[in-house]
C-alpha cells in the first residue's frame, strides 16, 4: 500500500495544485482530500495567498473533508486582469463570487462550506447573500458532495448591503483604523508596494507582540522606510520567501483593485438580502475573532447577531491579524469543534429545534 502523502506547511509543492479557466481567467487553487467528501472552500485575504491556510489544510483533510483553496482573483498564480483596459467591475465581490460558483461547477461540487479571512471573509459572507442555494442546504449524501452547509469567517464582520453609498474617504472618517483603504485605492500604492515587496512583507507578517506601524496617513512605507526590521517569530524565512516570490511575479495590481470597487459593490448589492434567514438547524455560524487585530474593531461585531437566525461567536485571545498562523492550533480546534457539531446536526430531523448560541460581546 502506498504511503500517505504528507502535506508540509513549509513546502508549498507538497500540496496538490490545479488550474482551471474560470469566468474568463486562469484560476489557481489547491485541491486536497477525497473527491467525494464534503467540501470546504477556504478564502484568503490581503495581502495573502492560498498559502495563508497552510496550517489548516492538513488538519481539515485529516478530518475527512475535501479542501479547495484558491488564489482569489488577482492574487498569486490566478490571473489579474489589468484595469484599465479591463473594467474594474471584474474585481467586485459579486464577480469574485461568480468565480467560486464556476469553480464549484467545474469540480462538480453542488454545495460547500465557506471559510474566509479578511477580504476572504467578505467574499464568504457575500456567497451567502448572492448564492444561498450553493452555501446552505438540507442534509445530503456525502458521496455526491451534498452536506449541511455553513459559513465560517475569521477577522471580517458581516456588513449587510447598504442603502447609502459611502466612499472610502467617508469610511475612513467613521472608522479611522481603515484610513489605509484610501491609500490602497491610489495609483502610488501599487508603485510603492511593487517596488518594496520584501520590505513590505517583512513588516506585515508580525505577531500581536511585535507589530510595526505600517501606515502614517500618507504611505505604507512612511513608518518603516529603510529601518532595520528584525525577523518575526510569526513566520520562517522559508515561508516568507515563498510569499515574497509570488508577489514579485504577480505584483500588487490585482490585490489592490479589491480596494477600488466600493461603488461597484454598492451597485451590485442594491436590493440584495440583508438577513441570513434560514432554518435554525441549518444555519450555525461560528465567528472567530482575533481580538488584538488592529484592523478589526470589536464594536463592528455587536450588530451582527440581529442579521442571523443563528450565530455562534467564538473568540481567540492573544493573536493579531494573522490568527491562522499565530494561533494555528486554536483555530484548528475551534474549526474542528464546529465541524463536529455539524456532523451531529446531520443526524437530526429537519424538524428538530436547534439552539441560538450567541456569545456576549
Amino acid at each position: 500500500m502506498a504511503s500517505k502523502r504528507r502535506l508540509d506547511p513549509l513546502l508549498p509543492n507538497s500540496f496538490k495544485h490545479k488550474y482551471s479557466f474560470v469566468n474568463g481567467i486562469i484560476y489557481h487553487y489547491v485541491d486536497e482530500g477525497p473527491e467525494l467528501a464534503p467540501t470546504l472552500v477556504l478564502c484568503h485575504g490581503f495581502p495573502d495567498l492560498w498559502y495563508g491556510w497552510r496550517y489548516q489544510i492538513p488538519f481539515l483533510v485529516d478530518k475527512g473533508y475535501r479542501v479547495i483553496v484558491p488564489d482569489l482573483r488577482g492574487y498569486g498564480e490566478t490571473e489579474a486582469p489589468y484595469c484599465p483596459p479591463n473594467d474594474i467591475r471584474e474585481y467586485g465581490a459579486k464577480n469574485v463570487c461568480k468565480d467560486l460558483i464556476e469553480l464549484l461547477n467545474q469540480i462538480k461540487v453542488q454545495k460547500a462550506i465557506f471559510i474566509g479571512h479578511d477580504w476572504g471573509g467578505h467574499i464568504a459572507w457575500r456567497m451567502a447573500v448572492f448564492h444561498p442555494d450553493r452555501v446552505i442546504s438540507v442534509i445530503g449524501q456525502v458521496c455526491i458532495g451534498l452536506w449541511i452547509k455553513k459559513c465560517v469567517f475569521i477577522c471580517c464582520p458581516y456588513t449587510p448591503p447598504q442603502e447609502i453609498f459611502l466612499s472610502p474617504e467617508a469610511i475612513a472618517e467613521l472608522v479611522p483604523s481603515l484610513a489605509y483603504h484610501v491609500y490602497f485605492a491610489q495609483p502610488k500604492a501599487e508603485i510603492e508596494l511593487d517596488s518594496n515587496v520584501e520590505l513590505i512583507f517583512k513588516a506585515v507578517y508580525r505577531t500581536h507582540k511585535d507589530l510595526i506601524k505600517l501606515y502614517d496617513g500618507k504611505s505604507l512605507l512612511g513608518p518603516i522606510g529603510e529601518a532595520l526590521i528584525e525577523d518575526s517569530p510569526l513566520i520562517s524565512k522559508q515561508e516568507l520567501n515563498y510569499i515574497i516570490s509570488q508577489y514579485k511575479k504577480s505584483g500588487f495590481h490585482g490585490p489592490l483593485n479589491w480596494y477600488k470597487v466600493r461603488r461597484v459593490n454598492f451597485q451590485d448589492e442594491k436590493g440584495a438580502r440583508k438577513h441570513i434567514t434560514i432554518p435554525c438547524l441549518m444555519n450555525y455560524f461560528i465567528k472567530i475573532v482575533a481580538m488584538n487585530d488592529p484592523n478589526v474593531i470589536p464594536d463592528l461585531f455587536k450588530e451582527m447577531p440581529k442579521y442571523f437566525t443563528s450565530l455562534t461567536m467564538k473568540y481567540i485571545e492573544g493573536s493579531g491579524h494573522w490568527v491562522m498562523l499565530e494561533r494555528a492550533n486554536k483555530v484548528n480546534e475551534l474549526l474542528g469543534e464546529f465541524l463536529d457539531k455539524v456532523k451531529v446536526e446531520n443526524g437530526k430531523s429537519n424538524n428538530h429545534d436547534s439552539h441560538d448560541i450567541k456569545a456576549k460581546l
